[in-house]
């Protein structure tokens, strides 16, 4: 019963925030993002930790503002993946021509994102490109509504609190579909360096390439200063991961390279509050 009148609550929520303009929600979602920072420790101690560890040139003032920045926008962009259709005309998808053409061979394809800016505009950018995509998500029981969100985009969604959620993963992998998986979140599965740093890391993405064999690509997203978002999907491997321990933690780690790449480029972007440098 609590769950599903959390679930309507959110419903209202959703409904009286597209009421208003973008630019409005926009206003909202920073205004909301900054009390919560500034009044949750957890959150905002662990985000200026995670980037004095990952860029100690920074100073205390620096790491603050940077924490704030990309805490608003991740706050943003979580909202707007409750419209994402809304988004498609103020999305520009990057991809090269050797990237396209393997999302295009109908082998299916292991992506891998990352959580930046609004980071369901990932799975809907290979969505708009193939026609259909799988995601794997963990959604909160008392968001029920949310499946609907990927519904309303087209999107595939495997609940991973569902029983046999790996197994129905699996079964998409085979049958050559395109997965996107959150990937730059901690787990204690593979080690790697992460911002020379050792920590521990989801292997999902590589394992699914070595398993379905097929290619394995990154994709994220970036919001612009224009209020529009630029989706960008590369490959880093147009071969597929083999299928042994070794193999597939060298993937991983290639990822996890490529990663930090990408957040130095667009540090404002990514979610730092996560706890991933655990002990």
């Amino acid at each position: 019963m609590k769950n599903y009148l959390l679930d309507k609550i959110i419903r209202l929520f959703v409904w009286c925030l597209l009421r208003f303009s973008r630019q409005t929600r926009r206003a909202f979602a920073h205004w909301l993002a900054t009390q919560i920072f500034n009044r949750s420790n957890k959150t905002r101690l662990r985000a200026c930790d995670n980037i004095a560890k990952a860029l100690p040139e920074m100073d205390e003032e620096q790491i603050k503002e940077l924490a704030l920045t990309s805490y608003k926008n991740i706050v943003f962009g979580l909202f707007e993946c409750f419209w994402l259709p809304e988004l498609d005309k103020k999305t520009k998808i990057v991809c090269d021509e050797q990237t396209l053409e393997l999302l295009h061979h109908n082998n299916g394809v292991s992506i891998a994102t990352m959580h930046m800016s609004c980071y369901e505009l990932a799975p809907f950018a290979v969505q708009k490109l193939l026609g259909a995509v799988t995601t794997l998500s963990k959604i909160p029981p008392f968001v029920r509504s949310a499946k609907h969100c990927y519904q309303q985009a087209n999107i595939t969604v495997i609940d991973k609190n569902q029983p046999h959620a790996l197994l129905s993963l699996m079964t998409a992998a085979r049958k050559k579909q395109a997965i996107c998986l959150h990937a730059d979140h901690y787990a204690n599965e593979l080690p790697i360096s992460f911002f020379s740093r050792k920590t521990s890391a989801p292997s999902g993405a590589a394992m699914l390439s070595a398993y379905a064999k097929t290619p394995l690509l990154i994709c994220y997203c970036t919001l612009k200063e224009n209020g529009h978002y630029q989706v960008v999907i590369e490959t880093l491997r147009s071969t597929p991961v083999d299928y042994n321990k070794a193999a597939i933690a060298q993937a991983t780690q290639a990822l996890y390279s490529r990663f930090e790449q990408i957040i130095r480029q667009h540090p404002e972007q990514w979610y730092w509050s996560y706890n991933r440098w655990r002990k």
